[in-house]
């Protein structure tokens, strides 16, 4: 079987930024391969692969930077896009269409599979339609409500899902908000991401900690993903602000940057919160990090923190709870159905044991965008989080 694999790239195969879907997708590729199965990956974040594809055991494709060399497809799809109505620059559009057409002509698929009902799914729509060809079409929905705006959800990514054959969802509220957008419940299977546990386990901390000059007695808190609102790193700063009088001299790591988010990126406003709360000894911005120094970082924490107002699955927490590492999160639908600022403890034999309260609670109404948490609300979801963040450094001091 061969299967056209179209999605993300992280950035050591040359991936323009990190996330959990660009990690989701290199998994899915090897996986594949290991099977037996032919699956290339077309990888729509980086421009560049003959220096990567070693790095894997799968196929590599990229959409390159400019134009298909004598592609004689050119003219009939600029004719096309220019009688059609087109959300964006149609130069843009026709140069992703020839790269993806390409990619599907050499490899000839039996299956396609997208990763997220974007605009990469939209271009395999199009050609597909040019083309007159009817290969099944597969699409993973990784986030809907509450991590996209509305209008996208409607114009774009409703319509690329209700076109699938089959779709993908990472958890179960994604695929009950999947209904909600129209497609049939039985077009769905829920499968959930996973990580390396093999890469990801309970290293040495005093070694890490000694790699990455931190003190061996200093409590630490850990962060890793994009400094984008949806993250709400501005209630986990507010949070150690409060462990601060609890615990001596607590240091939080803040693992990502804002480059990802465009003009979303809270870099500044999350430095400058920093200095007006005086938590400039407390709060060091790392920046990004390759993947082994990643492994540092996990080892060398006491907890790890998870403020966001949305989260599909959660990746980087089932990171840290495979490196050993309790987790204390928002309350938010997400990772683990039924646990709000959930306490997670993993055992050095990978068993995990819930700490904090659960409830069944779920809403039935997904959210629409993404609720500030510069009120009242967000000052008091970071004292939450700061007892969640004290509770779960006292667990792993006694465990």
């Amino acid at each position: 079987m061969r299967v056209a694999l179209i999605g993300p790239v992280p950035p050591r195969l040359g991936g323009a930024t990190p996330g959990g879907v660009a990690t989701h997708q290199v998994h899915l590729a090897a996986g594949l391969s290991a099977a037996g199965v032919y699956a290339p990956l077309l990888a729509t974040n980086a421009a560049e692969q003959s220096a990567r594809q070693s790095r894997v055991t799968f196929p590599l494709y990229c959409v390159a930077q400019g134009w298909p060399r004598l592609d004689t497809r050119l003219a009939p799809y600029a004719f096309s896009l220019a009688r059609a109505r087109n959300q964006g620059s149609r130069r843009e559009i026709l140069r992703n269409l020839l790269w993806y057409r390409r990619f599907l002509a050499a490899v000839e698929p039996d299956l396609i599979h997208v990763q997220h009902p974007l605009e990469r799914c939209l271009y395999i729509r199009m050609i597909q339609q040019r083309e007159r060809w009817r290969i099944p079409l597969v699409v993973t929905a990784h986030s809907l409500f509450g991590e996209h705006p509305d209008e996208v959800i409607d114009r774009l990514m409703a319509p690329n899902l209700r076109a699938a054959d089959h779709v993908i969802a990472v958890s179960e509220h994604i695929a009950e908000q999947a209904v909600q957008l129209g497609v049939t419940r039985e077009r769905i299977s829920v499968i959930r991401s996973g990580v390396d546990t093999e890469r990801f386990q309970p290293r040495d901390k005093q070694a890490a900690r000694r790699r990455l000059d931190i003190p061996q007695d200093r409590p630490l808190v850990l962060f890793v993903g994009n400094l984008e609102p949806r993250k709400q790193l501005d209630v986990l700063l507010r949070a150690m602000g409060c462990v601060r009088e609890r615990s001596p001299d607590p240091l939080l790591l803040v693992v990502g940057t804002g480059a990802s988010a465009g003009a979303m990126d809270q870099t500044v406003q999350l430095l400058r919160l920093t200095s007006d709360l005086d938590l400039t000894n407390t709060v060091r911005f790392v920046g990004s990090v390759d993947d082994e120094h990643l492994l540092d970082y996990y080892a060398a924490a006491d907890v790890f923190a998870l403020p966001s107002s949305s989260e599909a699955q959660g990746i980087v927490a089932l990171e840290a709870m495979a490196c050993g590492l309790p987790v204390a999160r928002s309350r938010m639908v997400g990772p683990v159905s039924g646990c709000d600022l959930a306490m997670w403890r993993s055992s050095r034999s990978g068993s995990l044991t819930c700490l904090g309260t659960a409830s069944a609670a779920r809403r039935s109404e997904p959210p629409r965008g993404v609720q500030s948490s510069t009120n009242s609300h967000g000052r008091a979801r970071s004292r939450q989080q700061s007892a969640s963040i004290a509770r779960c450094s006292s667990a792993a001091s006694d465990g």
